[in-house]
């Protein structure tokens, strides 16, 4: 076992509130179109057009500055895709959990994790989208 990186008092400013797993980003349903695309800016290089939010591990504000990636597509369809990236976007990371330390082996995978935690939090505290139990 490899070694670990847990802050827990980041972690206690910036909690799970919804509970939310990896893969229920993809349950995510938009109830508010405007506020969405306040925050995300529209894809249209994709094969499927759609509203993207990135955010990284180091704050570097561009694709590919930090060590660690989320990215997240709200699809006009529906769908809603994500994706977490690690080693400057070299490698996917997988985990299944948010904030288990099995999967956080240094600071930019807690600090991607925060990151994503803190805008999906937003998104729902604001209303703009809902947890969809299908």
């Amino acid at each position: 076992m490899g070694n670990r990186y847990v802050d827990f008092d980041l972690i206690k400013r910036v909690p799970n509130k919804y509970n939310i797993t990896p893969k229920d980003i993809r349950k995510l349903r938009v109830l508010d179109w405007d506020k969405l695309k306040q925050l995300t800016w529209f894809n249209n290089a994709m094969s499927e057009p759609c509203w993207c939010h990135i955010e990284g591990s180091d704050n570097g504000g561009y694709f590919g500055d930090d060590v660690n990636e989320f990215w997240i597509g709200f699809y006009e369809d529906g769908k809603v895709d994500y994706h977490f990236s690690c080693y400057d976007g070299m490698c996917d990371y997988i985990f299944t959990e948010f904030y288990q330390a099995k999967d956080i082996e240094n600071k930019h995978d807690l600090a991607v994790q925060v990151n994503a935690i803190s805008f999906l939090n937003n998104l729902l505290d604001e209303k703009i989208v809902e947890l969809s139990t299908n």
